[in-house]
């Protein structure tokens, strides 16, 4: 395998530029669909204060508090929020997100039934994204697209059983979204959820071509008010699906 150097560049752009470069590549060797395998262009265990800063709320609006230990990135939903979303310090279209997340026991009562941790792709300012998240209550998983106009399409979700743990403990949450599958039409995406090391969903996205955005994401919210809601992240990684 040949490897890429930018001798003259560094920090977040040099990493942007082997997204784009490292995806590319990707492209042309129709990665397998079935596979978590991936290449890491970011690693970051959250587990420092220096990881932790490279870390940055994404969107300014919304009510959230962020902190940490010296074991984890947490995160506090506040008063009249839906969603705190944190930015991973990459852009790329291809690629594959992973984070381990825990939703503590401490989230209020009223608001545990609707609460999830998600890693999300492709996603915009204006809200736009692929996101996969789960739901410790009920031990459920969601695969959702959320167009640029608000537009929301569960693409696969339900119950999951022991594939996803409850409040306090840990799910790792891995989803991968790639354009240009072969046999699929042009402009279609394929996902991949897998939690805890278990493939959920495979999903072929017609008009995955329509979310042009490139950041990518992680974050703890609910499906109503998550005021209160408490949560951490850590072993935070950002690949481009491995064709070897």
């Amino acid at each position: 395998m040949h490897s890429l150097n930018f001798p003259s560049i560094s920090g977040p752009l040099r990493i942007a530029l082997v997204a784009v470069l490292a995806a590319a590549c990707g492209l042309a060797f129709a990665p397998a669909a079935h596979s978590a395998s991936a290449l890491t262009i970011y690693k970051n265990d959250l587990r420092t204060s220096d990881g932790r800063g490279d870390i940055r709320q994404y969107g300014s609006k919304a009510n959230c508090e962020r902190g940490g230990s010296d074991s984890a990135f947490r995160i506090k939903v506040g008063k009249k929020t839906r969603d705190c979303y944190y930015s991973i310090p990459v852009v790329g279209r291809d690629l594959q997100v992973a984070a381990t997340a825990r939703i503590f026991k401490s989230t209020p009562k009223k608001v545990k039934p609707k609460v999830f941790a998600a890693v999300s792709l492709r996603q915009g300012k204006n809200g736009s994204r692929y996101q996969l998240s789960v739901y410790p209550s009920g031990n459920r998983y969601r695969v959702t697209k959320v167009s640029g106009n608000g537009n929301k399409r569960v693409l696969a979700g339900g119950k999951a059983g022991k594939a996803v743990n409850g409040f306090g403990e840990a799910n790792r949450l891995t989803l991968r979204a790639f354009n240009d599958v072969k046999g699929q039409p042009a402009g279609s995406a394929r996902l991949l959820a897998i939690v805890n090391g278990k493939r959920l969903a495979v999903i072929n996205d017609r008009e995955g071509g329509k979310l042009e955005s490139r950041d990518s994401t992680f974050s703890i919210g609910a499906d109503q008010n998550a005021t209160g809601a408490g949560g951490s992240f850590v072993n935070l990684k950002l690949g481009v699906p491995d064709p070897f």
